[in-house]
């Protein structure tokens, strides 16, 4: 059997094998199409299946859809086609950030693979965690689905089956997210000084960062108009709040450091500049005592130089991130909110 690429790196680098998800992205990955349409592909091909079953069943009448039936398998595959391309991303702000890291290349070679690769136990633990929380979810709203909506008992059989399925794996891009943050948070503690003339690298993590937070939102959006606004319930609205507040944490936090850092490198940068000018200042009034009146030209254009200076300084940026990447951050996290309320409100104004 050909081991692929993570599996080869894991052997020379003496760490964990990849998990099972992992295997099965690289697999896609390495496929002759780009793996957005194959996860694609295989969307369109679970979404028919169950409808063709749903048709069978006489659940819906034959060639029409039912917008609930898509939402398993959206959670089945687009989570895995956003851990790919995330994977994708954190090394590149890994190559971009590695300048500000004092390692070997050992240890660079270890970042990588963790950055792009999930341990099996904590993928296992992750899934059967989500499918747990997901069979006592569907206990309590059996009623309110799965009767109410008139499913018999083949096609709820099918539906509870898809549903298990898509915990299983699709939930792993929560642990996949909070792992990779983790591993922000890590790397950026790593790195020995930061140049506040130079903050490409700086910002490299701002994009990882703020892509976790938003494939949340697209996922949440996606469920949000998938979802039946007469299904929320007190426990859902919950969610959908924990899963904002996540979002904008994930884009926070692991920067937080950072930030921390860069005001300090800006503090000091502010310090040499006031010991610049009290030298300067003290250097000039001694002229004037002494009535020389040579330097005084050379001092006051230093004195210039140094007000230009304190501009700059006082301009320098302490978030390590730029100002698109965080309005596109913020205009993903408000976008689900006004779906649900927009949903919310036609749902009152139909009475229903």
């Amino acid at each position: 059997m050909i081991s692929s690429p993570k599996q080869q790196t894991a052997r020379e680098i003496k760490h964990y094998a990849p998990s099972y998800l992992d295997r099965f992205m690289d697999f896609v990955e390495r496929l002759p199409i780009p793996y957005p349409l194959t996860y694609l592909a295989l969307f369109i091909v679970q979404s028919t299946i169950v409808h063709i079953l749903a048709w069978i069943d006489g659940w819906l009448p034959v060639y029409t859809f039912n917008p609930i039936l898509f939402l398993f398998p959206l959670w089945q595959w687009v989570p895995l086609a956003i851990m790919t391309y995330l994977d994708s991303v954190s090394l590149q702000a890994l190559s971009i950030f590695s300048p500000l890291l004092d390692v070997e290349e050992f240890e660079l070679k270890r970042l990588k693979y963790e950055f792009s690769t999930m341990p099996s136990r904590g993928v296992i633990l992750s899934g059967v965690t989500w499918a747990a929380l997901y069979l006592i979810l569907t206990y309590v709203s059996f009623d309110t689905f799965y009767v109410s909506y008139g499913l018999g008992t083949f096609l709820s059989a099918v539906v509870l089956l898809e549903g298990l399925i898509a915990y299983l794996t699709g939930s792993a891009i929560y642990y996949h997210s909070l792992r990779q943050l983790s591993l922000v948070n890590h790397t950026v503690k790593m790195a020995k000084q930061f140049n506040m003339f130079r903050l490409d690298p700086v910002y490299a993590f701002s994009r990882v960062t703020s892509l976790i937070g938003v494939s949340w939102m697209i996922m949440l959006s996606l469920t949000l108009l998938l979802f039946p606004i007469q299904l929320v319930s007190g426990l859902t609205l919950a969610i959908l709040i924990l899963q904002v507040a996540l979002g904008v944490a994930a884009f926070v936090l692991p920067l937080w450091f950072v930030h921390l850092r860069l005001e300090s490198e800006k503090l000091s940068l502010l310090a040499e500049f006031n010991r610049q000018v009290e030298s300067t200042s003290a250097k000039l009034h001694r002229c004037l005592d002494e009535n020389r009146m040579g330097p005084v030209t050379q001092l006051k254009d230093a004195m210039l130089g140094l007000t230009a200076e304190r501009d700059i300084l006082n301009d320098l940026p302490t978030w390590p991130w730029q100002s698109g990447t965080l309005t596109g951050f913020l205009s993903a996290t408000i976008l689900p909110i006004v779906l649900f309320i927009i949903q919310f409100a036609i749902q009152k104004l139909l009475g229903e």
